[in-house]
C-alpha cells in the first residue's frame, strides 16, 4: 500500500470510528472457538502425543555428587602411599562435614514427604466429608 492509501484509511477511520468490523461479543468469540479449530486441535493432539518417559529427580543428584566426593576422598586417604598425618585429618574433617550433609539432606526429604503424605490425607478426608 503506498502512504497516501494509508493516510486516507486513517483519515476515514478517524472521522467514522464505527466503520470497520463489527467487535465480537464474547459469546460469538467463544461460539468460534470452540467450533471446528477445536476438534482440529484435538484431533493434531493425537496424532502428535509424545510416549511417556521417566525423568530422574533433581535431588537425587545432589546427593549422588555428595557420594561421589566422599569416594573420591576416601580413596585418597586409603591410598598408597597413605597421606599425611596431618593431610589424612583434615580429608576425614571434610568427609565427615560430607556425611553431615548427606543425613541433612536426608532427613530433609523424609520430612518433605511425611508432609505431602498429611496434605493428600487432608485433601482425601475433604474430599469424604463433601460426599
Amino acid at each position: 500500500m503506498s502512504s497516501a492509501h494509508h493516510i486516507a484509511v486513517q483519515e476515514a477511520i478517524a472521522a467514522n470510528p464505527r466503520a470497520g468490523p463489527k467487535p465480537l461479543t464474547i459469546e460469538q468469540y467463544r461460539a468460534r472457538q470452540s467450533g471446528q479449530s477445536n476438534r482440529r486441535l484435538q484431533e493434531d493432539y493425537r496424532l502428535t502425543q509424545i510416549p511417556k518417559v521417566r525423568i530422574p529427580k533433581r535431588r537425587g543428584g545432589a546427593t549422588a555428587k555428595l557420594r561421589r566426593e566422599r569416594a573420591a576422598l576416601l580413596d585418597r586417604v586409603n591410598a598408597d602411599p597413605p597421606p599425611t598425618w596431618a593431610e589424612a585429618t583434615a580429608l576425614w574433617l571434610k568427609i565427615y562435614a560430607l556425611e553431615q550433609q548427606q543425613q541433612q539432606k536426608q532427613r530433609a526429604g523424609e520430612q518433605r514427604r511425611q508432609q505431602q503424605q498429611q496434605r493428600s490425607q487432608a485433601v482425601a478426608a475433604a474430599a469424604e466429608q463433601k460426599q
